[in-house]
């Protein structure tokens, strides 16, 4: 099994982005890394340059092609900033199937310190590793099935139990909770996978997933620790919640990377 896997979805629309997000990367993890690239609609060139900014560094770029006759009808919305390329995660455990655990990342973070402690993660019983959602109310709880006073995770950073998905047939069920219940899937598959794990992963610490609901939530101790160190800055929400848009304000759009 490669060591230091990590796996991306991307398109052409988020290469650029993709591409920050590995410099960000590259600068802050003092191992070697292979990167699955899971991708539709990404052309050659933008592979190619894709494969050529990281030529002899300590990241390797692998590229899959992902087979969307496997989606089902997905809840996406008409000039929605989400395309098809973010449910392809949910097939990481039948892509990669000789990998046992992978480190899934959104394209739309910046990496700013050490995140090797990710690799390898004894995750023992548990499908996922991830960050609680901390914008979640009960009531969007209770409408997925999951107990009011259950975690919902944020799908943009997790460590996923490739073996324990494969096992327990996890990728049919998250597909299938799509499939019958578009409507509640507001957060496309970031519902389908809380729908299916039920508050049963392993929770990791704030900062390896620093949402833009953080800033605005005071009182909590945890949460100022995560904002004062963060090691993943993920940027959260649609439209001008992105910083590559003008009118975006988050407090850390103009992150500088330093190579």
């Amino acid at each position: 099994m490669p060591p230091n896997s990590i796996a991306i979805t991307i398109d052409d629309n988020y290469l650029q982005h993709a591409c920050v997000m590995l410099r960000s990367l590259e600068a802050n993890t003092p191992v070697k890394v292979t990167i699955y690239c899971i991708f539709n609609k990404l052309s050659v060139k933008s592979r190619s340059l894709l494969s050529g900014i990281f030529t002899g560094s300590k990241i390797e770029i692998v590229f899959i092609e992902f087979d969307n006759q496997v989606l089902p009808q997905l809840p996406i919305k008409q000039n929605d900033h989400v395309s098809s390329a973010a449910f392809f995660r949910i097939w990481l455990p039948e892509i990669l199937k000789d990998i046992k655990q992978v480190l899934f990342l959104d394209t739309d973070i910046v990496i700013t310190g050490d995140i090797s402690n990710l690799f390898n993660l004894p995750l023992n019983n548990y499908a996922i590793a991830a960050i609680e959602d901390l914008g979640m109310g009960p009531e969007k709880k209770t409408a997925l099935g999951i107990k009011s006073d259950a975690s919902y995770f944020n799908s943009g950073v997790m460590v996923m139990n490739l073996e324990h998905f494969r096992n327990h047939q996890l990728t049919k069920k998250v597909a299938e909770f799509i499939s019958e219940y578009p409507q509640l899937c507001e957060f496309c598959d970031q519902d389908a996978f809380n729908a299916v794990i039920n508050g049963e992963f392993y929770h990791l610490p704030l900062k390896y997933n620093v949402q833009t609901c953080f800033y605005s939530l005071t009182g909590n101790p945890d949460v100022t620790e995560a904002l004062n160190h963060p090691l993943i800055v993920h940027y959260t929400g649609g439209g001008n919640c992105k910083p590559w848009y003008y009118h975006n304000t988050h407090p850390h759009k103009n992150f500088i990377i330093s190579t």
